[in-house]
């Protein structure tokens, strides 16, 4: 048993050291709970039912995805009530993409709450560029946002968030995705605004599959075009969309433990899609969703694939691999990540196997 326990450790150790890319993230999710505790406290702010840490702390523990969504809007955006509060996130950010070794990451970022209390969507962006230019000179820590245009307050409100977005261009800025609730704003009331993004630019991304069914991964991909899908876990339940999603190798951004968590259609590793969709060909890839909402790092994320018997060690370093893929950098910028991550491993030595 400590025989064991050892190995555990030192796989994990590898995990850590390896250098890591994340697709799927959003920047809200990764506030921790101290951050929104101090933003409660400064600004005086009551929330139903949390007098406390120790309830703020309870209220983290979502149960289902409509729990997720209220905390989410109603909880952690509604704690931003200045333009500057916003730079304790990408402190966050730095936190977490430290522990984890993530050295390149693209970030989602849903401004229509910001927006909706008062906030400048020009100083919104001048934030975050500044805070990922901040991350790169003092960390070499590389981050990319994505809007949330969001399905949460409508196609008008969407089509706003991106002209605002193309109106204040930033480099670190490379893209839309569609996010929100999912059963109430389907892919093809978006569908002018994505056309929009596409013509400017602008990289494509949408939550499809994660609460609702193939058809709105389809949907996503036939009216909006998108390069990579969000979650996509209900594409298991459709073969011709798992060949079809193979045979193009659309990247999946798949989030395991937030998946279980919100149980939609899964609820243990060893019954979620990511292993048939790995056999079947289908490009895979790990991601976190929210961090400090559904308690996921990215290093346990891999290490709980290899405990739970779902993934081996090699297998992880191709997901590693198959997510470095479906990022938007250039392919030169791809291949130098990968021989830096060749190097690392090569620099590691022999890797036990757990027992079975």
């Amino acid at each position: 048993m400590e025989k064991n326990r050892l190995k555990k450790d030192k796989i994990r150790a590898v995990l850590k050291a390896l250098p890591k890319t994340e697709i799927h993230l959003h920047l809200e999710g990764l506030a921790s709970v101290e951050t929104i505790w101090s933003l409660k406290t400064k600004h005086r702010l009551d929330f139903p039912n949390i007098q406390s840490k120790e309830d703020l702390y309870q209220r983290f523990k979502v149960k289902n995805l409509n729990d997720f969504i209220d905390l989410f809007i109603n909880v952690v955006q509604n704690s931003f009530q200045q333009e500057d509060d916003i730079k304790l996130l990408i402190e966050d950010a730095r936190s977490y993409l430290k522990r984890n070794n993530i050295t390149y990451t693209e970030i989602f970022f849903a401004p229509s709450k910001f927006v909706r209390n008062g906030f400048s969507f020009p100083k919104i962006l001048d934030i975050l560029d500044d805070g990922a230019k901040q991350l790169f000179e003092e960390e070499r820590l590389r981050v990319r946002y994505i809007i949330d245009v969001s399905r949460t307050f409508g196609p008008e409100n969407a089509m706003q968030n991106l002209d605002l977005t193309l109106q204040n261009r930033k480099d670190s800025v490379i893209g839309i995705g569609l996010g929100g609730a999912e059963d109430k704003g389907p892919a093809q009331d978006y569908k002018e605004v994505f056309r929009k993004a596409k013509a400017n630019g602008l990289h494509l991304v949408a939550h499809a599959g994660e609460d609702v069914g193939p058809s709105s991964i389809w949907h996503s991909l036939q009216y909006l075009e998108v390069e990579r899908i969000g979650h996509g876990i209900s594409a298991i339940k459709d073969q011709k969309l798992m060949d079809f999603l193979a045979e193009k190798q659309i990247p999946l951004e798949i989030c395991p433990k937030s998946n279980i968590i919100t149980g939609r259609y899964v609820t243990t590793y060893k019954e979620h899609p990511i292993r048939p969709f790995y056999d079947q060909g289908l490009k895979v890839t790990l991601n976190t969703d929210d961090p400090t909402i559904f308690g996921a790092e990215l290093v346990d994320e891999y290490m709980t694939l290899i405990t739970e018997g779902v993934f081996t060690f090699q297998e992880d370093l191709q997901l590693m691999k198959n997510t470095l893929e479906a990022t938007f950098l250039s392919q030169e910028e791809k291949e130098a990540a990968w021989n830096t991550f060749l190097d690392s491993v090569s620099n590691i030595g022999a890797i036990p196997e757990l027992n079975k």
